[in-house]
C-alpha cells in the first residue's frame, strides 16, 4: 500500500524534465534508486502520511460500525435478558399463583373430605343407635306378646278348669234336681210342674258349656 502511494505521490510532485541534462542531475538520480532531493523525501512522506490517514479514517470507520455493531448487540442482549427476566418473574408469578391455588383447594378437599366423613359417621352412629332401639323394641314387644300368649293360655286353661268344674258342678246338681224330681213324683208330686224346671236346668248347662268352649 505504500509503495503504490509512494509512487502515486511522487509522480503527482514531481517536476516536468527540461531537456537532456537534467536526466543526468539529482533527479535522475532519485529515479534510478539514488538519493532523494529534500523536495522527493517531502512528497514520499507526504504520500506516505496521506496513506496513513486513509487506512486510519478506514479503521476508525471500521471500529465505529464495530462499536455501533457492539452497541447493538449489547442492546439486543439487554432485550433479550430483560424478556428472560420477565418471563422469569411471570413464570415464577404463575407457579406461586397455581401453587397457592391447589394449595387452597387442597385444603378445601380436606375439610370437605373430614366433614363428609364425620356426616358418615354421625349417620352410621345414628344408624346403629337405630337397629339398635329396633331390636329393643322388637324384644319387648316379643316379651309383651308371649307374655300376652301366656297370659291368654292361662286364662284359657282357667276357663277350661271353672267350665269343667261348673259343668261337674252343674251335672251333680243337676242329678240331685232329678232325684228329687223323681222322688216328687214318686210321692205324688205333679210331674209335669217338674219338666220345666229340668228343662231350664239342661238349656243353662248347654248354654255354659258352649259359653267355655268359645
Amino acid at each position: 500500500a505504500f509503495g503504490n502511494g509512494l509512487s502515486a505521490g511522487q509522480a503527482s510532485t514531481m517536476p516536468p524534465k527540461k531537456g537532456k541534462g537534467k536526466k543526468k542531475g539529482g533527479d535522475e538520480g532519485a529515479e534510478d534508486g539514488g538519493k532523494l532531493t529534500p523536495r522527493g523525501e517531502r512528497d514520499r512522506y507526504a504520500a506516505e502520511c496521506t496513506s496513513l490517514q486513509m487506512q486510519l479514517a478506514e479503521r476508525t470507520e471500521d471500529a465505529s460500525r464495530a462499536l455501533a455493531t457492539k452497541r447493538q448487540l449489547e442492546i439486543k442482549v439487554e432485550e433479550v435478558n430483560k424478556s428472560l427476566e420477565d418471563k422469569e418473574e411471570a413464570t415464577l408469578y404463575i407457579t406461586q399463583a397455581m401453587t397457592r391455588q391447589y394449595e387452597a383447594m387442597q385444603e378445601q378437599l380436606v375439610d370437605k373430605i373430614t366433614q363428609l366423613e364425620m356426616t358418615v359417621q354421625d349417620l352410621q352412629d345414628k344408624l346403629e343407635e337405630s337397629e339398635l332401639e329396633l331390636e329393643r323394641k322388637m324384644r319387648e314387644k316379643e316379651a309383651i306378646i308371649s307374655s300376652k300368649n301366656e297370659e291368654i293360655a292361662n286364662m284359657k286353661n282357667k276357663m277350661e278348669d271353672m267350665a269343667q268344674e261348673f259343668g261337674g258342678m252343674l251335672k251333680e246338681t243337676l242329678d240331685k234336681m232329678r232325684e228329687r224330681i223323681e222322688l216328687s213324683n214318686n210321692g205324688g208330686f205333679d210331674a209335669d210342674s217338674g219338666v220345666p224346671i229340668q228343662r231350664q236346668m239342661e238349656e243353662f248347662n248347654w248354654s255354659a258349656q258352649a259359653e267355655a268352649k268359645s
